[in-house]
């Protein structure tokens, strides 16, 4: 959207991020030094669909307001978007199809609002408030409900012709083999070492377990295993849930090795729910960049997991302040 382009943002003045994810949404307050002012995370809850959502959205915004207003809202969502109108065309893990989001809560709260990709938000989030602040180029990869990633060059978000690019859940690793991805596709990143994925595999391992038809495994214990189960009972030694998680780390590792091999990066940070599970995600990425034939041109720092569940927010704030009122925090002192 561009009401309020060209302004000046007052120095006190405060902006509104928003991470919009298939699980939760987490939202920032933050003033114009980049300081976060509150911090509020609801779940996203889906399956109630994009009214529903969208109200959630909107109450999460609410409670993030100060007494006098906000500058400027950001929103990050997965794609594909259309970031000129501020419509989310479809999701994978949300319920929006052609839904003119940024529009509907302009309109609400009579503030310019912006809406990005959520990989590319989370890019800029890192390259302007992280621990990698300024590296150049900057690629972020987040492994969360889905995969999405964004990149920073030379200051400015790779976004490409339609604005969708790095749009790295889609990323087929199986060449139209593998299980069924919700884009239409087969063998994507996201169908196989999603956060999304590696629960499908763990409820029909349990399923199997529980009907005779497969190995026997404490996943069976769960009516609706996810990736935490998984990662937890991989951990205590369960074969199939070790099995499960393994095969996810080595896809999300091929994810990575061919954005890097790509790009080049200075510097890979790892975002999303899944780094939560400790160091062998890390792990996992760092030997299949170590294998890949970007490791002969030189190697990038990886850092995970950055700024954590901010980086989203951080950066949808950080957008919408850069786009709307020329603030860009990315080049502060």
């Amino acid at each position: 959207m561009t009401a309020g382009a060209g302004q000046r943002a007052e120095p006190n003045r405060t902006f509104v991020g928003i991470d919009i994810g298939g699980t939760k949404l987490h939202g920032l307050l933050v003033d114009s030094s980049g300081s976060v002012l509150r911090r509020v995370t609801v779940p996203t809850l889906a399956a109630e669909g994009s009214d529903a959502v969208a109200a959630r959205i909107y109450a999460l915004v609410e409670c993030l307001l100060p007494e006098g207003g906000v500058a400027a809202i950001g929103l990050g969502a997965p794609g594909p978007l259309d970031s000129k109108t501020g419509t989310i065309i479809r999701t994978e893990n949300l319920p929006f199809k052609d839904f003119p989001l940024a529009g509907l809560v302009e309109r609400r709260f009579k503030v310019p609002t912006l809406l990005e990709n959520d990989g590319s938000a989370a890019a800029f989030g890192e390259y302007a408030f992280g621990p990698a602040r300024g590296s150049d180029p900057l690629l972020y990869l987040t492994a969360s409900t889905g995969i999405g990633a964004g990149l920073v060059i030379g200051g400015t978000l790779y976004r490409g012709k339609s604005g969708n690019a790095l749009e790295a859940g889609h990323i087929s690793l199986m060449a139209g083999e593998g299980p069924a991805c919700a884009c239409g596709g087969r063998g994507c990143a996201e169908a196989l070492a999603s956060g999304s994925a590696i629960a499908a595999r763990a409820r029909e391992a349990a399923e199997a377990a529980r009907t005779g038809k497969g190995k026997a495994t404490r996943l069976a214990a769960f009516s609706d295993p996810g990736s935490k189960e998984a990662f937890a009972l991989a951990a205590e030694g369960d074969a199939v849930a070790e099995d499960i998680v393994a095969r996810a780390l080595h896809y999300l590792g091929c994810c990575a090795a061919t954005l890097v091999t790509l790009f080049d990066p200075e510097v890979l940070v790892i975002g999303g729910g899944l780094v939560k599970a400790g160091d062998r995600v890390r792990a996992a990425v760092e030997a299949a960049i170590a294998a890949s034939p970007a490791a002969s041109a030189g190697s990038c720092g990886i850092i995970a997991p950055g700024l954590g569940e901010d980086s989203g927010a951080l950066g949808a704030a950080a957008l919408a302040a850069k786009s709307f009122f020329g603030l860009d925090f990315a080049r502060r002192s």
